[in-house]
């Protein structure tokens, strides 16, 4: 636990904290507002959105979701109670409005407030993109992780069979290529993933958090800086292809969270659930990795998905909101953040 200084304000070391949560190519879409005292207001920043890749804002969402969970987490770390108030300017259909909050939190001090045993989790959970290790997960850790969270109305799913991985790895590259194959989307991608250029910067990543081995790294970079711009970019999508395919086949097991519809305030639980998942993985030991390309909007992948939906036994009623594979994997860099004062309007 990370305390206050005297004199600091606490919403500061808050929003430091929650900043810490995962987001789609780690645009870091979150800004924040203190327009009263002990009241941190959380928008969407419009300049971290990804209209080609997200053009309904739900991974923006989601992520959102993960920012709320750890900055609760943090607060009851500090002795405060978080009073949330989402979309509090009124509930948001299909096209959001983005100068309105996603939400209000007020904070409470409250003695009686306990401590969340994930807090200490908040500094562990990373993303791992390596080849994880065969090693199965045992059924007690597995258990953990769907109890992670409150799952009445937001339930998480196990797979945990290895006849399965080549299924899915093939669904995870078909959904891939779909993905890539519109230049927009690709060039977006770039655009967060300074693969070419200098990587020192504190939002996006690159080669060295993409699940290549040093020497793949090494040979990649050379590859790059040799061929001509247009061979360059076939060159990163057949990487980035092979490597869907190979972190799908190594995985020791596979969750997937899913709604009931696919409501902004269920895109939003989504989000807290899933960080509790992934905060408990880190604290178990266990790597984890969204694999969102099939849950993509991007036109050509909606079949894909209603078969994909199919194998994992999903009702077409429900909505997937986020899947991932689970394992065991050497430990990787942890990609940068945004000082707090980037965050905070």
């Amino acid at each position: 636990m990370t305390a206050a200084s005297p004199g600091q304000d606490i919403r500061r070391l808050l929003v430091a904290r929650a900043l810490t949560a995962p987001s789609p190519l780690n645009v870091q879409p979150w800004m924040v507002r203190f327009p009263a005292p002990g009241r941190i207001d959380l928008f969407i920043d419009p300049d971290r959105i990804l209209p080609a890749l997200d053009p309904y804002f739900r991974q923006i969402l989601i992520a959102h979701g993960a920012f709320l969970e750890n900055l609760d987490i943090a607060a009851r770390d500090q002795g405060f109670r978080t009073d949330i108030a989402v979309f509090p300017s009124g509930w948001p259909g299909v096209r959001l409005d983005l100068t309105d909050p996603i939400a209000r939190i007020d904070l409470v001090e409250d003695n009686t407030v306990e401590n969340d045993p994930l807090g200490a989790a908040l500094s562990l959970r990373c993303t791992s993109r390596r080849p994880y290790r065969d090693s199965g997960i045992s059924p007690g850790a597995l258990t953990q992780l769907s109890d992670a969270y409150d799952q009445c109305f937001i339930p998480m799913g196990v797979l945990s069979d290895p006849g399965s991985r080549s299924t899915i790895a093939s669904f995870l590259e078909q959904a891939t290529v779909i993905e890539f194959a519109g230049e927009e989307r690709f060039r977006e991608l770039l655009s967060f993933m300074p693969v070419t250029r200098n990587e020192h910067r504190r939002d996006g990543y690159g080669l060295s958090h993409l699940g290549l081995s040093p020497p793949s790294r090494f040979f990649a970079r050379l590859r790059m800086a040799l061929l001509p711009e247009e061979r360059r970019d076939a060159f990163l999508k057949e990487t980035l292809i092979k490597l869907a395919r190979q972190q799908a086949a190594t995985a020791a097991a596979y969750g997937w969270i899913t709604t009931t519809g696919n409501l902004r305030v269920e895109q939003l639980n989504a989000g807290r659930a899933f960080e509790r998942v992934a905060l408990t993985a880190a604290s178990l030991g266990l790597s984890l990795q969204p694999m969102n390309q099939i849950l993509s909007d991007c036109p050509g992948i909606e079949d894909i998905r209603q078969e994909f939906s199919g194998f994992l036994g999903i009702k077409e009623t429900r909505t997937i909101q986020m899947f991932f594979r689970i394992g065991y994997a050497a430990q990787v860099p942890r990609t940068s953040r945004r000082p707090v004062e980037d965050i905070i309007r």
